[in-house]
């Protein structure tokens, strides 16, 4: 398992792609406006579309950080208290796999953040048009952001 975007959904940055150092840029801001929106997705076809399946050399400081928000967000839909260390630390467990380069599991870490990335790009190809200016395009992908968080509660306490 690793990092999906396919390629159908990367085509929607076509006019901004050379803007983008690695595809993984890309699957980043789609992965993020999905946990931010708590949005999944199921990929049409789940053996297409992979990228990587570590962290990349400029995301890897920033690895557990985003590693944390799947996780916080998975918990609370979940229903899990993460101030119980039990529950919180068999909820990781499901995630996490130390022997793995991303330290994402292969069944359900890496699943599920490829269907929250799945869920962003939806969200972005219904709310943003197609980018052409890398600029113009983050001013919206940020608006749209903050009304996303805005509509749902996952990350008030």
């Amino acid at each position: 398992m690793a990092f999906r975007l396919s390629k159908d959904n990367r085509s929607y940055f076509k006019g901004i792609s050379k803007e983008f150092k690695i595809k993984l840029d890309m699957y980043y801001l789609c992965l993020m406006m999905g946990l931010a929106a708590n949005h999944k997705s199921d990929i049409d076809n789940p053996d297409s579309g992979e990228l990587i399946d570590y962290w990349a050399d400029k995301y890897d400081d920033y690895s557990n950080y985003i590693i944390g928000l799947i996780l916080y967000v998975e918990a609370k839909n979940s229903g899990i208290d993460i101030a119980n260390k039990e529950t919180t630390s068999q909820h990781l467990n499901n995630f996490l796999d130390p022997k793995q380069l991303s330290t994402l599991s292969l069944d359900k870490g890496f699943k599920e953040a490829n269907r929250f990335a799945n869920g962003g790009i939806e969200i972005m190809q219904r709310k943003i048009p197609p980018p052409q200016l890398l600029g113009e395009f983050l001013i919206k992908y940020q608006e749209v952001l903050r009304e996303e968080l805005k509509k749902t509660d996952i990350f008030d306490n």
